[in-house]
């Protein structure tokens, strides 16, 4: 009898159903927001250095897998499925129109500026959800984007690297704002995320190429008070996933 996290790997959904909402079938509470305030301790609530500084942080997750390419590399041991209480949103229209609806507000209660990491889980699962992001990031100036995606502008599916192309496009346009990383992508040499446990990522740090993820080593204490994911260019490790 398959467990549970088998089934969710061999149907490319999360492990945790009951988390998952669909916008467009269920009603969020009175003060539930898709684009949610950052509580994690790790992340930080607000960035505190550079040109971003004194940013709130706010997140999206989406359903890991189901908006996921089947070639990423944690497809099967997804962090994901360790967070039995994260709530998920289902990818669909009506999700979208209520992002752009609180990005509206957010701009007005942040107008000099804004950070959203996406996604903490899920990823970028359209071309066209792609293009949703570069249209808000022209009509709402204090939006800012970081994030990872583990869609390729080199893969070999088509739809995985239509979309990678276009984050590529987007991040080139928008460097300052759309900071998202191609996650354990070795044939880039910038803007990528690497995993420690690849012998070809420690080389590159041995090599002065690569940094490793200072949260990860205590020299700082949240993605708020490094801001080197967002700032630099050189791939960034990460010793746990």
């Amino acid at each position: 009898m398959l467990t549970k996290t088998q089934i969710a790997i061999a149907t490319g959904r999360t492990v945790f159903q009951s988390t998952l909402k669909d916008t467009s079938t269920q009603a969020l509470g009175k003060t539930e927001k898709v684009i949610k305030e950052s509580t994690n301790v790790k992340l930080g609530k607000h960035v505190t250095k550079g040109k971003l500084k004194g940013f709130r942080i706010f997140t999206v997750t989406l359903e890991e897998r189901k908006t996921c390419p089947l070639s990423c590399a944690h497809w099967s041991n997804c962090y994901g499925n360790n967070m039995p209480f994260a709530t998920r949103y289902a990818a669909n229209a009506d999700l979208v129109q209520r992002m752009e609806s609180e990005l509206a507000q957010l701009q007005k209660k942040y107008p000099k500026g804004f950070l959203v990491r996406l996604h903490i889980l899920g990823d970028f699962y359209s071309v066209a959800y792609v293009n949703h992001w570069k249209t808000w990031l022209a009509k709402y100036p204090a939006l800012h984007v970081y994030g990872y995606t583990a869609n390729q502008p080199n893969a070999k599916d088509s739809k995985e690297r239509a979309i990678g192309q276009a984050v590529l496009g987007l991040q080139g346009s928008n460097p300052v704002r759309f900071a998202v990383r191609f996650s354990g992508n070795f044939q880039r040499d910038s803007m990528t995320a690497l995993s420690g446990d690849d012998s070809r990522a420690m080389v590159q740090v041995n090599q002065g190429k690569a940094f490793i993820c200072p949260v990860q080593t205590d020299k700082t204490a949240s993605c708020g008070t490094c801001g080197l994911c967002w700032t630099a260019t050189k791939p960034v490790i990460f010793l746990t996933h």
